[in-house]
């Protein structure tokens, strides 16, 4: 006790100058100004948890995104699929491209569709197509993203992105909301082509130049890096951009002499006793010695509107199911174009002859061109479509009256089908000059097949400009 007692007393009366013990209890920081610091450092992190819980919140609600269901279908030979860890593998199938960013490539003998959905939201619902793009041969792309917003009340659109395309793609725009929605496909050399309506598009990229034909919808074609160089690419119209010195020209160049040619565009109507009703200009047959039916309807297919040509219930005979389009009396004349092609999207669902049938006339999907030659000579140009060839190769791959081999596709899959040029498949003397129709039929014992557009894409001799460039 004497001890401390003698430690205080030096505490208290030290004049020497020695202030170590005294110094060991008094604080660095006066409490007054430590309390503030203390409050204004909390007060700050208060606002900070506050405008970044707001913020999150705000981002949840409305900027946030998922994944549009993304699906890939090859409808001929095989594709290749590089995904992020660019290792290559070949697909057959189908593969699911939801949430990742895959390139996809074709060779020259295959084609794929890449398909977009809507969200399911019951566990009973339909899925409804959004768009598609299908791969022609020797086309290349990058699935960049697919994203929704996460909840309806958000303003941003739906939004889908391919880029580095090369090749010809073919897209469907069939569930786009007015507004809410944007499709961006992005050449290998920068320029952007901007889709936000519901339309069928065709897109043709070289190193040389890209050309976009609309055939129903709107676009907007621009450079990444300038804007300002854009054009506005209305419905029947097609641009091409000289991608060298960047020229735009908007031309009135290919046109679709059809009317109502795509179903999916097209609602589906059926009359008051029920029965399906073709889109004007389009009348419809059914033709068989026996029993059962064959019956035609237009309804939603695989998410798409399309016209259906079915024949089922054990079915033993033949029977056949089409429609036509005619062009009157006088025809079209095509004397004025340098090309005619057709060009039409379809899905083969069942058949149950082998190939095309004993004949080589019984094909699940063929294609009729009625025309008259130079001499006024009526002829036929057909073209057919099959999947099941099981049972007897030996069976033949055309008809006694077509000029090509029927085309063998993979089945329950949207195949698209362009010709190459008719002037140039047939001999000058059988050469179109009057086009009198177009009909799409299904013929054999069973079949389901589905079509969705049926066109005949047509080009003058000349090549006129409609309007001014943009450089």
């Amino acid at each position: 006790m004497e001890a401390v007692q003698e430690i205080k007393e030096k505490q208290v009366n030290n004049t020497d100058g020695d202030d170590e013990l005294e110094y060991a209890y008094k604080p660095t920081i006066p409490p007054e100004r430590m309390a503030w610091g203390v409050l204004l450092i909390s007060f700050a992190l208060f606002c900070l948890l506050t405008v970044s819980t707001v913020l999150g919140v705000y981002f949840f609600l409305f900027e946030s995104t998922v994944s549009i269901p993304t699906t890939l279908r090859v409808a001929q030979g095989t594709v290749g699929i590089t995904g992020s860890d660019l290792i290559e593998a070949v697909e057959r199938e189908q593969e699911d491209l939801t949430g990742s960013t895959t390139s996809v490539s074709t060779d020259s003998q295959s084609q794929a569709t890449i398909q977009f959905w809507e969200q399911l939201t019951e566990e009973n619902q339909i899925p409804t197509l959004i768009a598609s793009a299908t791969l022609q041969r020797n086309t290349f792309v990058t699935f960049n993203r697919a994203s929704s917003p996460r909840f309806e009340w958000s303003a941003n659109p739906d939004e889908i992105q391919l880029s580095k395309l090369t090749g010809q793609l073919e897209i469907l725009i069939a569930g786009a909301q007015e507004n809410a929605f944007v499709f961006r496909v992005i050449t290998e050399q920068g320029l952007v082509i901007h889709l936000n309506r519901n339309g069928r598009y065709s897109i043709n990229a070289t190193d040389d130049e890209v050309r976009l034909l609309n055939l129903g919808g709107e676009a907007i074609v621009f450079f990444e890096d300038d804007f300002t160089n854009n054009r506005l690419v209305p419905n029947g119209q097609e641009v091409v951009v000289r991608l060298g010195n960047r020229l735009i020209d908007l031309q009135t160049k290919i046109e679709n002499v059809l009317t109502n040619s795509a179903f999916s565009l097209q609602p589906v109507t059926v009359s008051t006793e029920g029965n399906p009703i073709m889109p004007p200009g389009w009348g419809c047959r059914v033709n068989q010695n026996d029993l059962p039916r064959g019956t035609f309807s237009v309804e939603e297919f695989d998410g798409r509107r399309v016209v259906r040509l079915r024949r089922l219930d054990n079915a033993t005979s033949n029977g056949e199911v089409g429609c036509v389009q005619p062009f009157g009396t006088d025809g079209i004349d095509v004397t004025g174009y340098e090309s005619v092609r057709v060009v039409s999207t379809f899905n083969l669902n069942y058949q149950s002859l082998s190939k095309c049938g004993i004949a080589g006339s019984e094909c699940p999907l063929m294609l009729l061109v009625t025309y008259d030659d130079d001499f006024g000579i009526t002829r036929r140009w057909f073209r057919g479509f099959y999947y099941d060839e099981l049972l007897s190769a030996s069976y033949p791959t055309r008809c006694s009256s077509c000029l090509q081999d029927h085309q063998n596709i993979n089945e329950k899959v949207w195949y698209t089908f362009e010709s190459d040029n008719l002037f140039n498949l047939l001999d000058e003397e059988r050469r179109p000059v009057r086009i009198r129709s177009i009909e799409f039929y299904a013929s054999g014992h069973q079949f389901d097949t589905m079509v969705s557009e049926m066109m005949i894409l047509v080009s003058p001799l000349e090549d006129e400009t409609d309007t001014s460039t943009t450089n």
